[in-house]
């Protein structure tokens, strides 16, 4: 068969409704740059830059956004120009000085790596291309987490390409076994999801759960971690509490994969997520490994309490005032009471009010400038509450227990956990309004059977606390000296569960005392 007898098969082979993914790339060049062309619009990004050497004809297909500019020329086109007198035809093996070249036949191919960063060369009268990784352009740097802060410890956190997020890894975690699993999301969105695991440490069954639901996924695009999160998370969906952990710090996802979890890596989000989880995960600040064992030990201590605090203090506040006025000693009751003398509102509606008040202030911190977001808040609440107070419409008693419950939410590490103690606290507190002290007891019994019941990746939620692993509550409300931390969480890890050699550390602490 001739050459124009292969091009006239393909051409019609181009316009007859053959599936994408069984189009191939045409031998005319310009048919085939049209084709793209067609595909991205004549105004898109798509740019072509075209070589010629003798009767070698060549072109460079890239999308401008997508590529890193100086990569391109310098290892694609500058090498080509360099190669072009001993390029007979594209059927020898060309050889470019990018990371990754692909030689690929098919249309769909094509259009894959072109939205991925590549940089195609496609040649006249040779149905194949090449494609060249140049992926780059503009990122956000490896900067330092606003969310996540600490005084002591590393300051990087995650940025928006799952590549620099997989060597923020890397670069903590040496070792080999450290295993990832690739897989692109989205019908049209094409993301690159990792999952990152250490062999021999994570729990094969885990792990195989974990790729087993991302691979069921079928979406149209994945724009954040979020999507997936909700996707494979376990059928517990009405539950308010997340069993899934996502943390900005790289050190933060190392030490999990390090206990035997596993990570999930989107590319385009900084947020990573880290599973299976366990209430104490969320509880937990990066800052508990960074401070001796007694420091860390007691803000562990204040922070759980706290966090409680934050759940019951305004449901136990108006269980107290509104049923068992006789629990309360008399010099506070009488003063108390005193502060609420014309109050037209029941102490129920009183705290609510406050309650959605400072919550409508927090929400308009966040969305309004940095610069401004944090003095709004702050006299915000300073003007609103003291107005309140001195129109009579609250009693000053009311406003400190918000305050308290509100400063009390800002201690907890994780925001997820906090925004479930937001909806618990407002449940408890409706409860305690009309069955006082009992409706409190039930809504905290009802809350225990609800986390006893919940799972994440088949690991009880509630873990070592229910099944009881006494070796784990080394770290749960307390942390005891890294030397007596020698095996790694009981529920997670696989049969590799200890941290470090028991006789070495013996041996030491032996010859210090």
């Amino acid at each position: 068969m001739s050459r124009n007898d292969k091009e006239n098969e393909q051409s019609s082979s181009e316009h007859s409704k053959e599936p994408e993914e069984n189009k191939v790339v045409l031998y005319d060049l310009a048919e085939n740059i049209k084709r793209y062309k067609d595909v991205f619009g004549e105004d898109s990004d798509l740019s072509v830059r075209y070589m010629q050497h003798e009767n070698l004809k060549m072109a460079i297909l890239f999308i401008d956004s997508l590529v890193e500019k100086e990569i391109m020329d310098q290892h694609v086109i500058h090498v080509l120009n360099n190669q072009l007198n001993d390029i007979v035809s594209a059927d020898e093996e060309i050889i470019l000085s990018t990371s990754k070249t692909k030689k690929i036949t098919k249309h769909k191919e094509v259009l894959e790596h072109l939205l991925q960063g590549y940089s195609i060369i496609l040649f006249d009268g040779y149905p194949i291309a090449y494609a060249a990784e140049t992926a780059g352009g503009d990122r956000r740097p490896v900067t330092e987490s606003s969310v996540e802060t600490v005084v002591r410890g590393p300051r990087e956190s995650f940025n928006e390409s799952i590549m620099t997020n997989i060597g923020l890894i890397r670069r903590r975690v040496h070792t080999p076994h450290l295993q990832i699993y690739k897989k692109e999301l989205g019908k049209e969105s094409k993301t690159s999801v990792a999952v990152l695991y250490i062999k021999g440490i994570a729990k094969d069954n885990i792990v195989e759960e974990v790729i087993s639901r991302i691979d069921n996924i079928s979406i149209d695009a994945v724009l954040d971690s979020l999507y997936i999160e909700e996707l494979i998370e376990d059928p517990q969906r009405y539950s308010p509490f997340p069993t899934i952990f996502n943390s900005e710090r790289p050190d933060r996802i190392s030490a999990g994969l390090l206990e035997g979890r596993i990570a999930i890596i989107v590319d385009g989000t900084p947020v990573v997520l880290l599973v299976p989880a366990t209430i104490g995960l969320f509880l937990t600040s990066n800052e508990d490994y960074y401070q001796r064992y007694d420091i860390s030990s007691l803000m562990k201590i204040l922070r759980g309490g706290a966090f409680v605090l934050s759940i019951i203090l305004p449901g136990l506040y108006v269980a107290l005032l509104t049923y068992h006025q006789e629990m309360i000693p008399t010099p506070l009751l009488i003063a108390v009471t005193g502060q609420r003398e014309g109050v037209p509102f029941g102490i129920a509606i009183e705290v609510a009010i406050m309650e959605i008040t400072f919550e409508i202030l927090r929400e308009a911190g966040i969305r309004l400038p940095k610069t401004v977001g944090a003095a709004i808040s702050i006299v915000g609440g300073l003007v609103l509450g003291q107005a309140a107070v001195d129109a009579g419409l609250v009693g000053q008693g009311t406003v400190i227990v918000v305050a308290l419950t509100a400063i009390s939410s800002f201690t907890t590490p994780s925001y997820n956990i906090a925004i479930t103690a937001r909806m618990i606290r407002f449940i408890l507190l409706i409860l305690s309004s009309f069955l006082g002290a009992f409706g409190l007891i039930f809504g905290l019994i009802f809350l225990l059977i609800h986390l006893n019941s919940l799972r994440s990746f088949s690991v009880p939620y509630l873990a070592p606390i229910v099944p009881f692993h006494k070796g784990d509550w080394k770290d749960l409300f307390i942390r005891v000296p890294w030397s007596h931390m020698k095996e790694r969480p009981e529920e997670i890890s696989n049969n590799n569960k200890n941290r470090m050699e028991s006789s070495k550390v013996d041996r030491h602490l032996n010859r210090r005392n």
